[in-house]
Parts: C-alpha cells; structure tokens; sequence
C-alpha cells in the first residue's frame, strides 16, 4: 500500500471542515474515461484515500501500459495538452492544477494493474486545519513492440480541491 505523509507547513488558520470537491472536465482514452474520487475526508490525524478510475493495466493485450500517476498542487493552472503531441493522445486533455508533488502508483498485488488510490496521512497538527490543496490524475500510456515501449497518450481525469479539516 503506498501512503503519502502531508508535511506541508501552514499557518494558523481558522477551523474548517474537511472537504474534497471535484472541478473539472477528463478526458477518455479507449472509451474509459478517467475519474477522480475519495474514500473518506482529510481530517487531523487521520488518513483518507484519493481514488482514481480509469485505463489501469500493467500490460494489455494490445502490447500497452497504463500507469496512472496522482498529481498534487498547491495552486491551480489549466494546461491543455495539444491532441498532436503524442501519437494516441486524446482530445480534450488538460491538467487543472500546478504538479507541485507527482506520486507514482505500485503493482496491485492480485491483479495486472496498478494500485486504483492512494492514501494521504493527515498528521495531528492542528495548524493543518484549513490547509489547502488540489489533486489530479493523470496517467502514461505506453506503446510497445519490437523495439521497446515509448509514450504513447497522457490522459487526464477530472480535479479536485481538498481542505483539511477537524
């Protein structure tokens, strides 16, 4: 299972409620669209996972990877990605927020695929409350053949803001 520790540093701020609120539009690679969502909320000394739907696999039948990467910022930034940049690269794609921490998603361990979450540890600070940050999937899909794998498309699921709350 990976985890993430949020370390980040904030200043006293007023009390919050936790809250984790999608924006956004994905975009679809091979009729699969890609989703972010959670399980549980960002609560002081808690964890909560950050969920992703989408094309997930180790190696598929058409000699591709999927590999999804979870993105996260401390501000937000649309960033449309050109449907020529890559050979298979869908329309419509676009990041939402800075990628100010990329984190990488392991093996699933009984299936060909990657983890689907990842879980946030929220420390036990309560000048964390109201701290605030956005979330975004993206993954890589690579092509392979004879010669080897090579990006193919990075698509792009939907974003959210998280806020930290007690």
């Amino acid at each position: 299972m990976r985890t993430f520790s949020l370390l980040l540093l904030s200043g006293a701020l007023a009390a919050q409620s936790a809250a984790f609120t999608p924006f956004g539009t994905a975009c679809a690679f091979q009729a699969q669209t890609l989703a972010i969502g959670n399980q549980g909320l960002p609560v002081i000394g808690t964890s909560f996972q950050i969920t992703y739907a989408g094309p997930n696999f180790t190696f598929s039948s058409g000699q591709q990877i999927a590999r999804p990467f979870l993105v996260l910022g401390l501000g937000t930034s649309v960033t449309p990605i050109p449907a020529t940049l890559l050979p298979q690269q869908p329309v419509g794609c676009q990041g939402f927020i800075t990628p100010d921490v990329l984190l990488d998603t392991p093996v699933n361990p009984t299936q060909p695929e990657y983890e689907n979450f990842v879980t946030i540890n929220v420390p036990s600070s309560p000048t964390l409350a109201g701290f605030l940050f956005h979330a975004q999937w993206m993954t890589l899909i690579q092509q392979c053949g004879f010669s080897g794998c090579g990006l193919a498309a990075i698509p792009t699921s939907d974003a959210a803001t998280v806020l930290v709350g007690f």
